[in-house]
């Protein structure tokens, strides 16, 4: 049975959603994507380039998988670009999120949000960046683990304060 718990930017450092990505990879999370957003179309190839390059090693096949956004409900489940997940992509991913799994840094030349990891191509840990959540989808073992690990979870989405 599959438990679902909720993550808030509060309860983490930039440090501690590091060590959760690797907490997860541990666990079998092997492939994630994420999105890069500019103000300008224009803009995301020249801000995607340096990531690119850093993770086109470690790139699979596209495949349909659940996201944490989209432009309708249909379109929650798509056509998604991949990569393995591994220690050179985290360090990618600490690149472009120097804030951590959280970050959410709006910038004129363009962003990275909404990372999401896959386990045996299901959603493991989704963020959703502009709305500051993470869902993060386990056994029940597994849930009980998180907790031993010194991670914080909700079971229903936090409230802002």
């Amino acid at each position: 049975m599959t438990v679902q718990r909720f993550l808030a930017p509060s309860d983490f450092s930039a440090a501690e959603t590091w060590r959760l990505v690797k907490w997860c990879l541990q666990l079998g999370a092997e492939e994630f994507t994420i999105d890069c957003l500019a103000p300008d179309a224009i803009a995301v190839p020249e801000v995607w380039r340096e990531f690119d390059e850093m993770v086109q090693p470690f790139s699979r096949e596209d495949g349909v998988r659940e996201r944490m956004s989209g432009a309708t409900a249909d379109d929650l489940t798509r056509s998604t670009r991949l990569w393995e997940l591994s220690e050179n992509t985290i360090h990618a991913l600490q690149r472009v999120l120097p804030d951590g799994l959280f970050g959410y840094a709006p910038a004129e030349r363009g962003w990275f949000e909404d990372p999401v990891f896959y386990r045996d191509g299901r959603l493991m840990l989704g963020i959703l960046s502009h709305e500051a959540f993470a869902v993060l989808r386990l056994t029940e073992v597994e849930s009980q683990q998180l907790s031993v690990a010194g991670f914080a979870s909700h079971e229903s989405l936090p409230r802002a304060r």
